[in-house]
């Protein structure tokens, strides 16, 4: 377990609750990925004499990005940083953007553009720079500046083994 304190067992149990929680999350993911590719063999693998409109695609983004934020949500549940709540909202707030009805108008539209650089100006200005500005894509802390060593981010350990081999 991470940092949490050893000795209060509801803190514990939420631990591992909240793992399993996690667990159970991307095992939907998996199961909804299967299914997403169910629907892209049959549009267009076996049906591909017929074209696939606009909805049928908009419908296929909207369960992918779905998809994706559950998987964010996983790295959410298992990180524990800013970080990747905030990437959770981006995903979020872009998939409601592309499901947005063609009768809405330009306002909804504009509400997404602002909550998503309100997301990038939080990111830039009130994480702090600490361990909370991981790298999700990467995983690796970004503390070390380059040509520095230290043995606490896992870029530097990799490097550390490449340069002794």
């Amino acid at each position: 377990m991470k940092n949490i304190d050893k000795n209060n067992l509801s803190l514990r149990i939420a631990y591992v609750f909240e793992s399993i929680l996690a667990m159970v999350v991307l095992l939907a993911v998996f199961l909804g990925t299967i299914d997403v590719l169910r629907v892209i063999w049959t549009a267009y693998i076996v049906d591909f004499h017929t074209p696939v409109d606009y909805g049928q695609l908009n419908d296929i983004l909207g369960q992918i990005l779905l998809l994706v934020i559950g998987v964010e949500l996983v790295v959410m549940l298992s990180l524990h940083i800013p970080g990747a709540l905030l990437e959770v909202l981006l995903y979020a707030i872009a998939r409601k953007m592309l499901l947005l009805p063609k009768s809405e108008g330009m306002t909804e539209v504009l509400l997404g553009v602002i909550a998503i650089a309100g997301l990038f100006i939080i990111r830039k200005y009130l994480i702090a720079k600490d361990n909370s500005t991981m790298n999700i894509t990467s995983i690796h802390y970004e503390d070390c500046e380059e040509g520095q060593e230290c043995e606490e981010c896992e870029a530097c350990r990799e490097r550390m083994k490449q340069q002794s081999v």
